[in-house]
């Protein structure tokens, strides 16, 4: 890899998976991946730190611009702190910035994942060309980003946790992402496998899935009424099986014939 380049390093912290790369100009030149650790933060930290110098192992460290780190959770973005990761509790309070600028010397900026995903997508992917849209996120749980006027809406900071919409007493990622598993599938990716192959109790989880993201989606719009929803994550590659679904529930909830004519439900492209 030539070293007359300015390269810079991402790294996405999910629930499941910690994913990494090396990019310059918006192309992956590198990635790698590992389970994301959940035993201690130590482990966690240890393995994240093997993960990055292995990607780097081949780059001139004095070309790496700096590096953007998204985490699944609610942020501190000033300080750098995670102030409430519900499903990689090991990091909660715990000070992520100043640990990556630590141990490689480079800047670093954090953000929720949700919004790195949503950023992506409306700088590079499906959602060029829009001035509002929502980003979700599906995987472990619920993720979301917000664009108006094409900025990203922060509030205090932890803006676009969609996932945390609450129906009943019960939050909406717990009744999309673990409905699945109400079915029997310890996995919702296995389920996906399983309703490619025709599996009937597999494509009624989908379905029910899609039920709820459906009235999830209707919410959304009926508040914040975006030109598009873009949905990504670890699961939006089953889209062919909740979607129609959730296109039905919509048709049904959003309150503005326009908005309801207008909106796009989109799927990421950027994987």
């Amino acid at each position: 890899m030539a070293v007359n380049k300015k390269y810079i390093i991402g790294i996405d912290i999910g629930g499941s998976k910690i994913n990494a790369i090396v990019f310059n100009d918006g192309k992956v030149l590198k990635s790698a991946k590992i389970p994301t650790p959940k035993k201690s933060r130590k482990e966690f930290l240890e393995k994240l730190e093997a993960l990055v110098r292995k990607l780097i192992s081949d780059i001139n460290n004095k070309e790496i611009m700096g590096i953007g780190c998204g985490v699944a959770g609610a942020l501190d973005l000033e300080k750098g702190i995670v102030l409430g990761a519900k499903n990689i509790k090991i990091l909660n309070s715990f000070n992520i910035k100043n640990w990556l600028e630590k141990k490689f010397g480079r800047k670093v900026k954090i953000d929720n994942d949700a919004r790195c995903f949503t950023r992506a997508e409306y700088i590079w992917g499906v959602g060029r060309g829009y001035k509002n849209l929502i980003g979700i996120t599906l995987g472990t749980g619920i993720g979301g980003g917000i664009i108006i006027n094409g900025k990203m809406f922060f509030g205090n900071g932890s803006a676009g946790e969609v996932g945390h919409m609450i129906n009943g007493e019960i939050y909406l990622e717990d009744l999309v992402i673990k409905g699945i598993k109400n079915f029997g599938f310890s996995d919702p990716l296995k389920a996906y496998k399983l309703a490619k192959k025709g599996n009937k109790k597999a494509k009624e989880a989908f379905n029910k899935m899609g039920k709820y993201l459906g009235v999830g989606i209707s919410n959304l719009v009926n508040i914040l009424d975006p030109e598009a929803i873009v949905i990504g994550g670890g699961i939006a590659g089953a889209a062919e099986f909740f979607l129609p679904k959730a296109k039905q529930i919509i048709k049904k909830f959003i309150v503005s014939p326009k908005s309801r004519k207008n909106v796009k439900i989109l799927v990421g492209k950027l994987g």
